[in-house]
């Protein structure tokens, strides 16, 4: 199962509230997100150790693995 990502989280959120719905969600929100954000950047970061040998493929190959993605992404 992919992980959904801080930014996918914040769009579908904001997709279903109204403007002051989401305005309000967020303010609640905000320190979930930004460690959910952070945990993100961590594990990347872990894991570009263990990926070295071509850092840029090897990238996308881990955010399409952890969080799905299209090729034009």
């Amino acid at each position: 199962m992919k992980k959904q990502s801080s930014v996918d989280f914040i769009l579908n959120r904001f997709n279903i509230l109204s403007d002051a719905d989401f305005k309000a969600w967020m303010l609640n929100n905000y320190d979930d997100i930004k460690a959910m954000h952070k945990e993100e950047i961590i594990e990347a970061y872990n894991e570009s150790f263990r990926l070295r040998d071509k850092p840029y493929s090897t990238a996308i190959k881990y955010y399409k693995e952890t969080f799905g993605g299209q090729d034009n992404e």
